[in-house]
């Protein structure tokens, strides 16, 4: 484009010499010769204007200058548009384009160009020719009203006709169908002008911000790619780069880029909302509040604003009745959106038995759209094992590890297999956990559990030996000490375990439950009675336990 300035620049200083056109020597226009000339060189100078590229709107400048056939007159029009067309669709070069000196020719193709530049746009006559049928489609470039996207399809309608390529037509296209909210469409037509044109730098930016608004972040990435360095440094295209990022969930490289935006523009209310998401996502939530505030005065009713200001009611002020509140309102106006259903359930489901069923419905709302949500899976799995539907939960748990993503679930994936009495698929999922985790204590029982239900001895009495010999919290070593009385096989050595258990963790039901059936094997009902009622206080529904409670009372043991 400097180049093109430089150009134009010098044509026009040539063209403000001349007065009036000088007299053409050589071959007359009857003689045939010099007016196939003069045809081919000005056919050559309307195609390369109506390309509309930058290359191309530079050479029909040098075209024109350089021409040894057109008309002096005709040479300046030509010039003229070329350059002013350059202006107008590339905003971004405009810089090193300062508005031409010369005073624009007059003639019906000059006037027809500034009409559509000025937002004046007429209808061509039926016989018109490519340019003049082109210009007025030019009027996107300058207005963004919806009758300018009409003219402008219409216009580029009429052109379409001469089947001639065109990039600025393509990408006027683009920009009135975007602007119409067809996003397919606007894709298709920017895809084409940069097909044409691969220079023409705004279908470029077009294509990519299409494929932003119709969530194909990486490929926008990927697009912005083609752009040369000086493009891909401007703002416009560092504001596509942004939404890119951030489209494709590459947070990390969105958020500088996010930033740079709001320091350019700070009232850029989809940036500052964009921005508060990533800083909620990091749990900067203080950094957060003043955007979430600003935003408030805006839109208020912004899907993803209400679910950012649910998040942090939740995870910052700890006001669980304000997520709920603004979930309800979200639910209430976008009663289909996935996000806001799944982050219900997750936060209803830690509320009352109402809120519980309500969470569960919008779990299997959520899976009736994407069945691979382990989110959902998840609401649906503790819900069947609060109720010990083990069965069911053995199967959410199947549905989970095939979706791969299920390592911060694998402690209830691994209670599910084991309370529906898959022992091997509990035992592979403990082992590898373990393998996976070596410093965790759940993974630790889970794998010494597997052991002991295996039967697996010896196996398992090594490793519980190991495991006690370092510190651990009372839980931890009260369950350790209650898999190792399971391995006894003297009375006394499992009274032994079962009260080193319960020394570490008098809340142990499974060590109390243990007891009572000792005491109920030796006919010493009391005391059978005695750990009984303790493990009722703490889990009165457990099935086993009210079974032992059936059992004494039978015995004649009565436990109140």
């Amino acid at each position: 484009m400097k180049r093109l300035a430089a150009a134009c620049c010098a044509a026009f200083l040539a063209f403000s010499c001349i007065s009036e056109p000088p007299p053409r020597t050589g071959t007359t226009l009857s003689a045939g010769q010099g007016l196939s000339e003069a045809q081919k060189e000005r056919a050559e100078i309307e195609a390369a204007i109506i390309l509309g590229s930058p290359s191309s709107l530079e050479r029909a400048v040098e075209l024109s200058t350089t021409s040894k056939t057109l008309a002096s007159a005709d040479s300046r029009i030509f010039g003229w548009i070329a350059y002013e067309m350059a202006r107008l669709v590339y905003p971004e070069l405009a810089g090193t384009l300062p508005p031409s000196t010369v005073s624009p020719p007059d003639s019906p193709l000059v006037r027809s160009f500034i009409d559509a530049r000025n937002g004046k746009p007429a209808v061509p006559v039926a016989d018109a020719s490519p340019l003049l049928e082109l210009f007025p489609a030019l009027s996107i470039f300058r207005l963004k009203t919806a009758a300018a996207s009409g003219a402008t399809l219409s216009s580029v309608e009429r052109f379409n006709r001469f089947g001639l390529p065109s990039a600025a037509a393509d990408l006027a296209r683009g920009i009135a169908l975007e602007r119409s909210g067809d996003r397919a469409g606007a894709l298709a037509a920017y895809a084409r002008a940069e097909g044409v044109a691969p220079d023409c730098y705004p279908a470029t930016l077009g294509k990519s911000r299409m494929l932003v608004e119709l969530g194909r972040g990486e490929e926008a990435l990927a697009a912005l790619k083609a752009l040369d360095s000086a493009i891909a440094e401007s703002a416009a295209s560092r504001r596509i780069q942004a939404l890119a990022y951030y489209a494709a969930g590459r947070w990390v490289e969105a958020l500088p880029l996010i930033t740079e935006v709001l320091l350019e523009d700070p009232l850029d209310s989809r940036f500052a909302l964009m921005r508060a998401h990533l800083l909620v996502e990091r749990g900067e939530y203080k950094q957060a509040a003043p955007l979430l505030d600003a935003y408030a005065s805006i839109n208020p009713t912004d899907r993803l604003y209400i679910l950012l200001r649910a998040r942090t009611a939740l995870d910052s002020a700890k006001d669980r009745s304000a997520a709920i509140a603004a979930l309800r309102r979200g639910l209430e106006r976008y009663p289909d959106d996935m996000e806001l259903i799944l982050y219900a359930s997750e936060v209803f489901y830690g509320g009352d038995a109402k809120e519980k069923i309500e969470a569960i419905t919008f779990a299997h709302k959520v899976l009736s759209v994407d069945p691979g949500s382990t989110r959902a899976l998840r609401i649906l799995l503790a819900s069947d094992l609060a109720a010990a539907n083990f069965v069911s939960a053995a199967e959410r748990a199947d549905a989970i590890l095939a979706t791969g993503d299920y390592y911060q679930y694998t402690e209830a994936l691994y209670r599910a297999y084991r309370g529906a009495g898959r022992l091997t698929d509990a035992s592979r999922l403990a082992q590898e956990w373990r393998a996976r985790d070596p410093l965790s204590e759940a993974a630790a029982m889970a794998w010494a559990t597997s052991l002991v239900e295996r039967g697996e001895k010896a196996a398992a009495s090594e490793l519980i030996t190991k495991l006690l010999a370092v510190k651990g919290t009372p839980a931890y070593r009260s369950t350790l000490y209650w898999l190792q009385s399971r391995l006894q096989v003297d009375e006394d050595a499992i009274l032994s375990s079962l009260r080193a258990a319960l020394i570490e963790n008098g809340m142990n039901v499974d060590a109390l439950a243990a007891m009572s059936d000792v005491y109920i094997k030796k006919a010493d009902y009391q005391r059978a009675r005695f750990y009984l009622k303790q493990a009722i206080s703490i889990t009165p529904d457990r099935a086993d336990i009210v079974e032992r409670r059936n059992v004494l009372v039978q015995l004649g043991v009565a436990i109140p």
